[in-house]
């Protein structure tokens, strides 16, 4: 993707991931009454496909698990609007043409025909790519076997059993070449469904009040801070699952003190001996996950309002893990938006258009894409600002100097969130 197109798309992924935030939250419940999780089938459970599955794409007609028993399954679950699911699907069609004797991937949807049709017909990514792998459609049995909340969501079969349930990223040629070998594998767990439970019970077998901190819970999904009530023990439980320590506190601020800056990793300071340990800086996943992840379970008696209660967890995290985190200024190369002397543009040659309600929220929107230094807003205007695409900050200015506005390099106090080792 080029840079003018990840600019572009920036402000639009992260209304989508808001929009998916609440759409899981919401989906959790609902997941939970549709189906009956104690039928739900684990690893190294039996595994007997339904006779007839309807398929479209591909090299299969039909779909005969028995005749597929000697090669590794991949059930990729997907949806069309899944944009991680078609992201992945050049890897899984590649890994597909060099293994072909040894790995079956098969898509995986409850969507409609029709609707997987017009997606594929008009989807160019996937064309360039050649992307032409078998989909089961209209599916409703295999997702009851393997009920999941979000999208991407990967199993393995082989040899008749379910060998791996897990993340879409640790479809590797490595792993597939493992399981074919060896008939079995082992790697991280993906249960949408799974919770914390990392407290201790008396003799009772009651859970008591406390707090603990942890490594990576195989099997329980990446959760931020969460606040609810314990029904089978009656006390107020805390919890955190599957986070970094970077993304882990950020959250925890966000209840305490909201600042006007987005924590981009150009504006976090890193006053530790190994920063790699504190968030997934190269971008490896679970496997990194797996290694560095927290997860967090606190009980108390008492309920507290949210702000109170997420400065005791705050307390927890620095205390047991022997830092600090807060937030700061730095002196440092950054941007600076002040205004200029209005110019006239050609509104022919910008497209894609978008309105911003004031400097702040177009300085925060050119933040997220992390290609500019730091911006410190010297305009703090809340005129509307209408700014197209763009590549590079002279084609940024241009727009910008119609609104009597500009970007200049210098050197200020920027906004910093800092963590430091005690």
């Amino acid at each position: 993707m080029s840079q003018k197109e990840k600019i572009y798309n920036m402000f639009s992924q992260a209304a989508v991931c808001l929009l998916l935030f609440f759409s899981i939250s919401s989906l959790s419940a609902q997941e939970n009454r549709r189906y009956d999780l104690t039928q739900a089938l684990k690893i190294g459970a039996e595994f007997q496909g339904p006779e007839k599955v309807d398929v479209m794409r591909g090299d299969l007609q039909t779909v005969d698990w028995v005749s597929l028993r000697n090669k590794v399954i991949v059930l990729d679950f997907f949806d069309t609007y899944c944009a991680t699911c078609i992201q992945a699907m050049p890897h899984l069609q590649k890994l597909q043409q060099e293994y072909s004797d040894k790995l079956q991937v098969i898509h995986v949807t409850w969507q409609d025909k029709a609707t997987l049709q017009k997606f594929f017909d008009s989807n160019k990514f996937l064309k360039e790519n050649k992307v032409n792998l078998p989909i089961i459609y209209s599916d409703t049995v295999l997702r009851k076997m393997f009920p999941y909340q979000a999208a991407p969501h990967v199993v393995m079969l082989y040899q008749g059993k379910v060998q791996a349930i897990t993340f879409n990223r640790l479809v590797t040629a490595a792993n597939i070449l493992q399981l074919h070998k060896n008939a079995s594998i082992s790697l991280p767990i993906k249960n949408d469904f799974g919770t914390v439970d990392l407290m201790d019970k008396n003799d009772a077998g009651q859970r008591t009040t406390g707090v603990r901190i942890s490594g990576y819970q195989d099997g329980v999904p990446s959760k931020p801070l969460k606040f609810d009530l314990d029904s089978a023990s009656g006390l107020f439980k805390t919890t955190i699952s599957n986070r970094s320590i970077l993304r882990a506190l950020l959250n925890i601020w966000g209840f305490i003190q909201k600042p006007p800056f987005l924590a981009t990793p150009n504006r976090v300071v890193w006053n530790v001996p190994d920063s790699s340990i504190y968030d997934d800086l190269g971008h490896k996943g679970e496997a990194w996950s797996v290694k560095h992840a927290i997860s967090y379970e606190r009980l108390d008696v008492v309920k507290r309002p949210d702000s109170v209660q997420a400065k005791i967890v705050l307390h927890d995290i620095h205390s047991l893990l022997g830092i600090r985190s807060y937030w700061s200024t730095k002196k440092m190369k950054c941007l600076l938006l002040r205004k200029s002397a209005a110019h006239k543009i050609d509104s022919q040659h910008i497209k894609n258009e978008q309105e911003f309600e004031g400097t702040g929220v177009l300085t925060s929107y050119i933040g997220l894409s992390g290609v500019y230094l730091p911006i410190i807003d010297q305009v703090k205007s809340k005129q509307k600002i209408t700014i197209g695409t763009f590549s590079n900050l002279e084609e940024l200015n241009q727009q910008l100097n119609f609104h009597g506005l500009e970007l200049v390099e210098g050197v200020g106090d920027v906004g910093v969130f800092v963590i430091e080792s005690e």
